[in-house]
């Protein structure tokens, strides 16, 4: 589809050459030339779909619309990042997204685990959102005065740290999970040692947990970075 576009842009912008762009047909071959380009180089969204079918009616509901607003909540940063300015913070947030993208791609697999990650949604994902937007609001101003700076500033050193939250959220969810696989390699070898055998499983280590005290300062510093840019 991008190659078309592409394709149907080049022949506008050639018509428009052609007709010139002093009349109305060269103005229209220019205009939908500019649009066909604009697709043409428009990033795809990320759409994972999720069935949540637990037998709970209730639950599942709230399951889908967590995930549903995770992925709203991916795309609306994935659109932020691609229009800021500053490269190096292009470079984390985009970092930050492939985490994400790895995360929401683990629980469309998973569905059951989804009501785990609701942290990372409510929380991380939104504070991500509002950062960058504040960043961006303040690019605009186009002012050098200090506190401009100083928050600009302050908003990076965040986001600078969001990755580890990020990953910190990835690990607590498959430390659940490895939590029930070791449940259920227990049964199997105890099964398999009534039968007399005694099969050699090695048990599987835990994930280490990132450092609580970074991602407690993360939430703290971001909290009250926000609420004092409200007031």
């Amino acid at each position: 589809m991008r190659v078309l576009m592409f394709f149907i842009a080049l022949l506008c912008f050639v018509t428009a050459g052609i007709l010139e762009i002093t009349n109305i047909p060269g103005i229209l071959a220019l205009i939908v030339g500019l649009v066909a380009l604009r697709f043409s180089f428009r990033g795809k969204k990320f759409k994972p779909k999720v069935v949540v079918s637990s037998g709970n009616e209730e639950l599942d509901k709230l399951n889908t619309d967590l995930f549903k607003r995770a992925v709203e909540d991916f795309n609306t940063l994935d659109r932020e990042m691609k229009t800021l300015s500053d490269k190096e913070l292009r470079k984390q947030v985009g970092k930050m997204q492939g985490i994400a993208k790895n995360f929401l791609t683990y629980l469309q697999s998973h569905p059951e685990r989804i009501s785990l990650a609701r942290r990372f949604v409510d929380y991380y994902q939104d504070r991500a959102i509002l950062l960058v937007q504040k960043y961006k609001e303040l690019e605009q101003t186009g002012l050098d005065a200090a506190e401009v700076q100083q928050s600009k500033l302050q908003i990076k050193r965040l986001l600078n740290n969001f990755d580890e939250a990020y990953a910190d959220q990835f690990s607590k969810v498959l430390n659940a999970q490895l939590m029930d696989l070791d449940a259920e390699m227990k049964v199997m070898k105890d099964n398999m040692a009534a039968d007399g055998l005694k099969p050699e499983i090695p048990e599987s280590r835990k994930i280490p947990e990132r450092n609580n005290d970074l991602v407690n300062s993360i939430i703290d510093l971001t909290d009250k970075f926000l609420n004092t840019k409200r007031k």
